[in-house]
């Protein structure tokens, strides 16, 4: 299994967007996708227990650097499969067993396998999964990467602003179906980054759905969790790191075949995106909701700016193709 690196990965509070960029380098420079995992482990975000081996599988499981090395230090491993039974003599695995010390009765199981149906943690997405299914909405598929909360927000968002249109809403969203692709596999870590980054695109058709993602507090990479709030993630999306383009880069790569080892798109393949036309919009409840509080809001950045602003001044910044140039963006968007 590979694991993420928590303490190789995140530096602390202020080199966030920087410490971002090392997950997104290699998805643009590396050839295939097994080359960008082990490009990770290189540059310390990601490991594995066993070097000689290449590991199957990936779950997003995060570790630190005491806990890989302690792990590292087990000598006696057994790797046979996953184990089928314990009798009193031996433990039995799929492709063989292992004596018990006498007496067994002196030695303690712990059971740390899962999947054993062959799901993830019992949940199967079918291939015509629908979120929105008439008058119910089907929880299940992350909709952001490893993400349960903003999964659930944006999901909640559509239902309260889209009109009861259940085709048009489920267009909107992008995930992980049936069982090919619901393997957590190597793969599956760079599906879950397509996925979220097609659904942001879709949901960019209507661009105040853009504005909640960035101003929800379940949104890791919302610039008011991060140092130099709005300013900082500007910087990252078009400064010197273009994060942007380069998100865009791996999403192209995927769709033209690019990475010998995802031909298939993650199964996405021909589907187009919503166009603003396509979407119809709620008409507003003429009830005044007293939630949440209405407070007086007080711009946190110099600029005195308020994230919901923030997808107007990336696309002006790049378009006058200066990332220096912050305050005339500003202007041309106040």
């Amino acid at each position: 299994i590979w694991y993420f690196v928590r303490d190789g990965l995140w530096g602390g509070y202020k080199s966030y967007r920087k410490d971002t960029a090392k997950l997104v380098d290699p998805l643009v420079k590396c050839k295939s996708l097994h080359e960008v995992f082990l490009q990770y482990e290189k540059d310390g975000i990601m490991a594995r227990l066993d070097t000689s081996t290449i590991p199957e599988v990936f779950k997003g499981a995060t570790i630190d650097k005491s806990e890989l090395a302690g792990f590292k230090s087990i000598k006696d491993v057994v790797r046979l499969g996953r184990v089928t039974s314990i009798t009193s003599d031996e433990i039995k695995l799929e492709k063989g067993a292992v004596p018990l010390p006498a007496p067994p009765a002196d030695t303690l199981f712990v059971d740390c396998m899962a999947d054993m149906d062959g799901t993830f943690y019992g949940f199967r997405v079918a291939e015509d999964f629908k979120i929105f299914d008439g008058d119910q909405i089907n929880m299940g598929p992350l909709i952001v990467s490893y993400n349960v909360c903003c999964s659930a927000a944006i999901i909640a968002y559509i239902e309260s602003t889209f009109a009861d249109d259940s085709e048009m809403r489920n267009n909107l969203l992008y995930f992980a179906r049936g069982e090919k692709q619901n393997k957590f596999d190597s793969k599956s870590f760079f599906s879950q980054f397509y996925y979220q980054n097609k659904t942001f695109k879709a949901l960019g058709a209507y661009p105040p759905a853009i504005q909640f993602v960035l101003n929800s507090r379940t949104f890791l990479d919302a610039p008011c969790h991060h140092y130099l709030g709005l300013p900082g993630f500007i910087w990252a999306m078009a400064g010197p790191s273009q994060m942007a383009k380069k998100a865009n880069k791996f999403v192209e790569r995927v769709e033209s075949g690019d990475f010998p080892d995802c031909q298939d798109c993650f199964g996405v393949a021909g589907r187009k995106l919503p166009e603003p036309k396509d979407l119809k919009i709620k008409e507003k409840s003429k009830v005044k909701s007293n939630y949440p509080p209405q407070k007086e809001l007080k711009p946190k950045s110099k600029f005195g700016l308020n994230c919901c602003a923030s997808v107007d001044i990336v696309n002006a910044v790049e378009k006058s193709g200066d990332p220096t140039n912050m305050n005339g963006a500003v202007k041309s968007n106040a």
